[in-house]
C-alpha cells in the first residue's frame, strides 16, 4: 500500500513538472526564428538587391498592392522598405546594405 501512495506522489510530481514545462515552451515566442520582422525584411531586401544587379534600378520592385511589406522610397542609388508586422509595430530597412530597425522610413 505505502508502495502504491509513493508512485502515485512520485507520478503526480513528474507529471506537474512536465506540464510546467510545455506550458512554458508553448507560451513562448521565437525572437530567433524565420518569421521575425528582421528576417523577412533582409530575405526582401535581397530580392531588391537582386533586381537592382539585373535591371540597374530599384525603384523597378514590384510590390503587390495592400501588401503589409511596402518600397517606400527607391531611386537608382537606395531604397527604403517598410513593414507592417502582425502586432501593428512597424519595422523599416534602408538600403542597400541597411540593418532592419523599428520605425517608419
Amino acid at each position: 500500500m505505502a508502495l502504491r501512495l509513493v508512485s502515485l506522489l512520485i507520478t503526480l510530481v513528474l507529471m506537474a513538472v512536465l506540464g510546467s514545462t510545455m506550458y512554458s515552451r508553448a507560451s513562448a515566442t521565437k525572437k530567433n526564428g524565420p518569421a521575425t520582422p528582421q528576417n523577412l525584411l533582409r530575405t526582401t531586401a535581397m530580392v531588391v538587391e537582386r533586381t537592382h544587379q539585373i535591371t540597374g534600378e530599384y525603384s523597378g520592385v514590384g510590390m503587390q498592392e495592400g501588401s503589409a511589406m511596402r518600397l517606400v522610397s527607391a531611386d537608382a542609388n537606395a531604397y527604403c522598405l517598410e513593414l507592417t508586422w502582425v502586432d501593428r509595430s512597424v519595422h523599416h530597412l534602408r538600403g542597400p546594405g541597411g540593418t532592419p530597425a523599428q520605425g517608419a522610413c
